[in-house]
């Protein structure tokens, strides 16, 4: 009797139909059965064993029958049967023959090779269910762009203590999708949304003063970015690690960071402006002018070759005028540390213009109020002391008083203290700057 014969027979005998057998076969693997076939592949490949369309069985499962039937596998599997039966391998004179045994030869290989042929086809629909399964799906998704999108469009209205929660709930949620199955499209699309989600907590993390868990969210960002091949959002990383590390007094590390932005981002896209404004204000606080003013005169130039029209980015920003709050603001911090008051004057000016200017609804507080700051810095270095002050006192009645709004009135407090101590501007900014705290 052949091994298929057996095998059959075995099943019947246990009044298994072919599922029940199917079911036994993985109970016998253990742990290893994630690495059989699903249930129906498997069904399938018994009725093809048992008809005898494969020549020999694999050791593996070979054994999982033997476990299955708890019989040895020469009751199974010995097609030499007993006493040289059933296609025994007796030797004779003529199994010395060299002719006999290359056709012996031929005959062993094309059996293996017949084996092999069946298993592959097993494989080749499991790799094809394999690729479709996900346990995403199209409307999952949908819906977790359409709440990376709110999100990020959300940043200057919404609490950030607030936000970051949510944020970080749903950075969390698209983490575990990316850790179970899904498609290699699904996946292309998580890692974006993990970019999106880990830029605007950088930013959330910035603001409630945390920089160590800004920079990590920033690199995050990037790398996901740089996984998806998504070199505009390697960009938005790098200009979030710019503004993290300056903040933290660490420019040189910025001016890296926005040059590792500009290597990735189109020199026509308004991003590659406010990544080199980055790069102009870290080498001011370094205070390497010449530096600044050939990053600045990049800036610049790519600034004036913008087209009218700009791209949105996620969350609805014209990054247009995400350029020019750039080119203004950071220009007007960047005179500050220089001690160029006038020029800072000016920029800051422009800054604030540009703030008021546009729609109430893409408004950001935060970067309205250390505008104001900048230009009451500027100010009161200039002798204006009650315009500092009147401006001081409208960056901090700001809804959005994050942590870089206060170390700018810091650094406002402590001009106003230079430039004018013992004064009663001096005292009002100071108390009310203690009460902001």
């Amino acid at each position: 009797m052949s091994w298929t014969a057996r095998i059959r027979s075995e099943r019947k005998a246990r009044a298994w139909d072919v599922p029940r057998m199917a079911r036994s076969l993985r109970e016998a693997a253990g742990d290893d059965r994630g690495g059989l076939p699903d249930h129906e592949s498997l069904v399938r490949a018994i009725r093809r064993w048992e008809s005898g369309s494969i020549a020999l069985l694999s050791e593996r499962y070979r054994l999982l029958y033997c476990r299955a039937f708890m019989a040895d596998e020469s009751e199974l599997f010995d097609e030499t049967g007993k006493n040289g039966e059933e296609g025994g391998l007796t030797r004779s004179r003529e199994e010395d023959d060299p002719t006999k045994r290359r056709d012996a030869l031929r005959l062993g290989l094309a059996a293996t090779l017949g084996q092999v042929l069946g298993e592959a086809a097993d494989e080749a629909m499991e790799f094809t269910r394999r690729a479709s399964t996900s346990a995403v799906g199209r409307r999952t998704l949908e819906h977790v762009q359409q709440t990376v999108e709110d999100i990020v469009a959300a940043y200057s209205r919404r609490p950030p203590a607030e936000l970051f929660r949510v944020a970080r709930l749903y950075r969390r949620k698209v983490d575990d999708f990316l850790a179970g199955p899904h498609t290699l499209r699904e996946g292309h699309e998580l890692f974006v949304c993990a970019g999106w989600l880990s830029e605007i907590l950088a930013w959330l993390a910035h603001d409630l003063g945390d920089p160590f868990a800004a920079e990590a969210y920033a690199v995050d960002c990037f790398e996901h970015a740089d996984q998806a091949g998504h070199d505009e959002l390697c960009g938005w990383a790098a200009d979030a690690m710019a503004s993290i590390a300056l903040h933290a007094d660490r420019p040189a590390r910025a001016v890296a960071a926005a040059h590792r932005g500009i290597s990735r981002v189109s020199m026509s896209h308004p991003l590659a402006v406010r990544l080199q404004a980055q790069a102009s204000r870290g080498h001011a606080r370094l205070g390497d002018r010449a530096s600044f003013q050939a990053s600045l005169e990049t800036a610049d130039r790519l600034w004036e070759a913008l087209p009218s029209r700009t791209p949105i980015r996620l969350g609805g920003l014209d990054t247009g005028r995400l350029a020019t709050y750039a080119m203004t603001a950071y220009t007007a911090s960047s005179y500050i540390w220089l001690g160029e008051f006038d020029q800072a004057r000016v920029h800051a000016e422009r800054a604030v213009a540009a703030h008021v200017s546009g729609p109430a609804a893409k408004s950001s507080p935060s970067r309205e109020a250390i505008a104001r700051l900048d230009l009451g810095i500027a100010l009161a270095n200039l002798g204006a002391v009650d315009d500092a002050l009147t401006l001081g006192t409208q960056a901090l009645d700001s809804p959005r008083v994050v942590a870089s709004v206060r170390a700018r009135a810091d650094d406002l407090d402590a001009a106003l203290a230079r430039r004018f101590p013992g004064t009663s501007q001096a005292e009002e900014f100071h108390e009310l700057l203690i009460a902001i705290r």
